[in-house]
């Protein structure tokens, strides 16, 4: 099936009656004029949304999801950088031998932030924003924002927090072997961070994390409405 991406998505705020605009892939919706999101899930239900580094005139802000979630680690393997086991007849050799570790299993809790836009990076981005600090701004009151592009639905954000999960562990600095672990996601909300254009990617503001245009399958959509907001 294709979809027209210039043509945009119509709906109205619950609760101020606004227009509410998007692309045509949006599941996401701002009313810019009473500050209210929603997501669409066979009927508009209300969601939190919070505003992070909004940035100057040159920026966009651009849908991210905020997931707050205890993952428990059932069974998580690392592996020596090498190792040599002589050979002295037939039996098998313990995990140890093999240069196996496995990690104590517990629980703790997370939060993920990725992008609710669709993109090829969304894991890499996910895990890169891990360990970074996002805290929300206090915005101007009756300052008007555009955020369009919320094309993730909650059922999708809470798998792609499991990935991003698994995205963590195989980024830490042992080698890992194998891992096996489960998440309970407590609450997801979004965030609306602001994003400068800088060549050809777009830089999340006073972070080295930038997402490729290329990469973001509606870019130049979201990037034409944000210029025509007017608000």
């Amino acid at each position: 099936m294709r979809y027209d991406l210039s043509e945009l998505t119509l709906l109205r705020c619950s609760n101020c009656g606004n227009d509410l605009g998007g692309l045509s892939t949006d599941v996401i919706f701002y009313c810019s004029e009473c500050g209210r999101c929603w997501i669409s899930d066979e009927r508009l239900s209300p969601v939190d949304i919070e505003f992070l580094r909004v940035g100057g005139s040159d920026s966009i802000l651009l849908p991210f999801w905020k997931v707050d979630a205890s993952v428990t680690m059932q069974d998580r393997i690392s592996r020596r950088e090498s190792s040599t086991t002589g050979v002295s007849g037939f039996r098998e050799f313990t995990g140890r031998e093999m240069g196996l570790t496995e990690s104590d299993s517990g629980s703790r809790k997370v939060r993920f932030i990725f992008p609710a836009f669709s993109t090829s990076l969304v894991l890499s981005t996910g895990v890169r924003m891990y360990r970074e600090n996002y805290l929300p701004e206090k915005v101007e009151h009756g300052k008007r924002f555009r955020v369009i592009g919320g094309s993730v639905g909650k059922d999708d954000a809470a798998l792609l927090a499991r990935a991003v999960a698994v995205g963590v562990e195989v980024t830490r600095t042992d080698y890992l072997a194998s891992v096996d672990l489960e998440i309970e996601v407590h609450s997801s909300s979004i965030y609306a961070i602001g994003c400068t254009p800088d060549k050809n990617v777009l830089r999340i503001n006073g972070s080295e994390i930038g997402i490729l245009t290329t990469a973001i399958n509606d870019c130049d959509e979201i990037l034409k409405q944000d210029r025509q907001f007017t608000g």
